[in-house]
């Protein structure tokens, strides 16, 4: 039975890691391998001349050589289409084609996770407040996630760790590159209760932008991203940028002193309807009222139709009776709509700038994340996000519940 890995091991190094054009140029194709023969065979229209120079280049004995290595080396290896690749990393719009990992990527199926950032170098009341949301996270059955940098992220690693919980770290760096200096023993013991994730091939070194692209998975990954202490000029809330492309809640610590600049980016997050963070209690109910299916266990901590705030606060009699009031009112009937049909809209693209006929043409296929016009546009996210909002403005687009968007009636 032939590998499949091998094939994506062969996409990866003629497209390059990270490389969203890997799935525009591909998306004619049904799969990996016949895509990859129609490169072979020089029928796939698009390519620069570099990807020509490697499709005639790269062979499936530098693939397994890869592979051969990552065995030796105790890395395990998942491409796109792997059983154990994580279901909600391959929803977003740009995911990697292949992960190398220390430990199983497997149990992530099947767990709560939730985003861990923060500075490198976090203040005294920032570390107290890590450890203490850390172990309430954990008592709640959540998996924290990190991107593994020194400061916060490994806090969350730690946390984990001397609590016997399963925790994971996204790198920027390949599996076998010691960063942080002084960090594979760490690596090690994540991956034997855990796992430890990179889209590098093991040898490679780092390139510019690695560690922004890691973290479109570290929020692929997860459900939603907690922020401890960021500065308005942190790398990390590009975090933020990420969630709410893939629709993801952002929860963010309030500021001790709002006047301290170590802080002002959780000031600046506050200002942009991220969610103020006490407890995992607001985690819990946040999700649970956004309907992620893993999150059923939250039956165990109340019930949260209502606002944290409000239900710590009503009588059990009191919320039967508040939830019984609004189930009782009618329900409008769901409208059934033939999927071969076609949803008419009226644009004037006279009217309309390059950026907004762009996303404008990507909606008329229906509803969709920024993530997934930011690839299918080719335009920066902050680029598609700016767009959005002048076309809401306008009346062209609306906005919808977990960052969607689509094109007004």
């Amino acid at each position: 039975m032939k590998d499949e890995r091998i094939v994506w091991l062969m996409l990866i190094m003629i497209f390059g890691t990270g490389n969203p054009r890997i799935w525009s140029v591909s998306r004619d194709y049904d799969s990996a391998d016949e895509f990859y023969c129609a490169l072979k065979e020089h029928r796939v229209n698009g390519l620069n001349d570099r990807e020509k120079q490697l499709v005639d280049k790269v062979t499936q004995a530098d693939a397994q050589k890869i592979l051969d290595n990552c065995a030796a080396n105790g890395i395990n290896v998942y491409c796109y289409e792997s059983e154990g690749y994580p279901q909600r990393l391959g929803a977003i719009a740009d995911p990697p084609a292949v992960l190398f990992s220390y430990g199983n990527l497997d149990f992530l199926n099947h767990i709560s996770t939730i985003a861990v950032v923060g500075t490198r170098q976090p203040s005294e009341y920032s570390v107290e407040t890590a450890k203490w949301l850390c172990n309430d996270m954990l008592d709640k059955d959540i998996t924290l996630c990190s991107g593994f940098a020194n400061g916060i992220d490994q806090i969350a690693n730690v946390t984990s760790l001397d609590r016997g919980k399963p925790t994971v770290a996204v790198c920027g760096t390949a599996l076998d590159h010691d960063y942080p200096s002084g960090s594979m023993e760490l690596k090690k013991k994540i991956g034997e209760n855990g796992v430890v994730i990179s889209e590098h091939i093991p040898g490679t070194k780092a390139f510019q932008n690695a560690f922004k692209l890691r973290n479109r998975i570290l929020v692929g990954i997860s459900q939603g991203v907690v922020f401890i202490e960021a500065s308005r000029e942190s790398h990390g809330l590009d975090n933020f940028t990420h969630a709410t492309a893939q629709g993801k809640p952002v929860f963010v610590v309030p500021p001790c002193d709002i006047t301290d600049k170590r802080y002002f980016g959780q000031r600046y997050l506050l200002r942009n309807d991220c969610i103020p963070l006490f407890n995992a209690d607001d985690i819990v109910g946040r999700l649970a009222l956004e309907g992620f299916d893993s999150f059923a266990f939250t039956k165990d901590f109340g019930d949260y139709s209502l606002p944290v705030e409000d239900s710590q606060f009503y009588t059990d009699n009191e919320i039967k009776q508040r939830l019984s009031t609004a189930e009782s009112k009618p329900k409008a009937a769901p409208q059934k709509q033939n999927a071969s049909e076609k949803k008419e809209h009226s644009v004037d693209y006279a009217q309309l700038d390059e950026n907004e006929s762009a996303v404008c043409k990507v909606l008329e296929e229906g509803r969709a994340l920024a993530d997934t016009i930011c690839v299918k546009t080719g335009l920066d996210i902050s680029v598609v996000l700016s767009t959005l909002t002048m076309l809401e403005l306008e009346g062209i687009v609306n906005s919808l519940p977990g960052n969607q968007f689509e094109l007004a009636n």
